[in-house]
């Protein structure tokens, strides 16, 4: 944004259904989108500058236009925020948003509008100069058009205002009145709005290396500096959530702590983690030589993860599998087991986790005679 410049920003749901009316269109994840075949109209409420005579510097859209859709924009400006004569009933002063906002008004009759009165109208908009528009009060008008059933969006649109022009810094000859709008002004313009750009792109830069506002697009550029591999397995909010951890886990890859760290934060369940040579050397366990290979594996190097999780495909447990193979030590054995409800002893039963003890009500006979509840293990 060049300085000295303010501007209006549409990016969140709240912008757009807060400030206009939306009729068949969706706002989701920040914009406005056409998501089946058809039409749809977005009209805005008045933008006030608070400054009459306002010129308009620039504007600038992010959309994703598909084939076979059309995103027409239409742009009426006005130093009167009333509604001009010819809509609404005769000799009635209204103001414009008043009739915008009026449920009896149809969206062809917002469209109308801003056909008949518009200043100016542009098919795929993308970066706009303004400087031809003058007034205190903006209102603009989006219509999609989807013609095959494709998603046509708009993410963001943001109007820059008051005027700021390259022009301006030269001297008094090149800047007559007539130099608003005339060639040189719009030809210089081009060069302006690069360096604006630019400009604008290294003052945000920082922002690209902060995995928790990094623009999703960003994330995996990040995380190949960071030398994170296999992001594809990751949610962005979980990529992100990682990547902000990133330097500290890589000082303790490959132990215990980090492993359950990153399982945690992939799953959002905390494992549970043996190690075969801690369990080999319990006494409990060298009489039964057989069960330790057969649950915790027969080499020192086998350790066995435990998710509590029950439902798991093969797919998630495959990509969970490659997590944890990126984390772990390189010789080491990794057995994962997905705990199942299921009480059968030489398995994977755990009091406290995916079984506990319990007690037996009391029997008690019609003469009045009771039998003592027993304990009992359950899943």
């Amino acid at each position: 944004m060049a300085a000295g410049t303010k501007h209006f920003m549409f990016n969140r749901p709240d912008d757009w259904l807060g400030q206009g009316i939306a009729d068949g269109l969706s706002a989701e994840s920040g914009g406005l989108a056409l998501q089946k075949a058809g039409k749809g109209v977005y009209a805005s409420f008045a933008l006030d500058t608070l400054e009459k005579e306002t010129v308009w510097h620039r504007l600038r859209v992010t959309a994703d236009i598909p084939g076979n859709t059309l995103l027409r924009l239409y742009l009426y400006c006005s130093d009167d925020d009333s509604l001009p004569a010819g809509f609404g009933p005769p000799d009635e002063e209204r103001r414009l948003d008043d009739w915008l906002a009026d449920p009896a008004v149809t969206a062809e009759e917002r469209e109308q509008f801003f056909m008949t009165f518009s200043q100016r109208i542009c098919e795929g908009p993308r970066d706009l100069l303004l400087y031809d528009l003058r007034g205190r009060y903006l209102w603009f008008c989006l219509v999609f058009f989807s013609y095959g059933g494709e998603t046509l969006s708009v993410s963001s649109i943001q109007l820059e205002f008051p005027r700021i022009a390259f022009i301006d810094y030269l001297p008094q000859v090149y800047r007559g009145a007539e130099s608003v709008n005339s060639f040189l002004a719009r030809f210089i313009s081009v060069f302006q709005s690069v360096y604006v750009d630019l400009e604008e792109d290294i003052d945000l830069a920082p922002t690209r290396f902060d995995p928790a506002v990094a623009p999703p697009e960003f994330l995996y550029w990040l995380a190949d500096g960071l030398a994170v591999s296999d992001c594809f397995l990751w949610t962005e909010q979980k990529l992100r959530e990682l990547l902000q951890s990133a330097v500290r886990l890589y000082r303790i890859k490959g132990t215990k702590p980090a492993l359950q760290e990153v399982i945690q934060l992939y799953t959002g369940q905390k494992p549970l983690i043996i190690e075969q040579f801690e369990t080999a050397s319990s006494e409990l366990w060298k009489a039964d030589g057989e069960t330790l290979r057969r649950l915790y594996g027969g080499s020192s190097h086998t350790f066995t993860v435990l998710m509590p999780q029950t439902d798991c495909s093969p797919d998630e447990y495959a990509k969970l599998y490659r997590v944890i193979e990126k984390f772990k030590p390189v010789d080491a054995i990794c057995n994962l087991v997905f705990l199942e409800n299921v009480m059968i002893l030489g398995r994977h039963c755990y009091l406290g986790v995916n079984s506990r003890i319990g007690r037996s009500e009391e029997l008690v006979l019609d003469t009045g005679a009771s039998a003592p509840g027993a304990p009992y293990l359950t899943e």
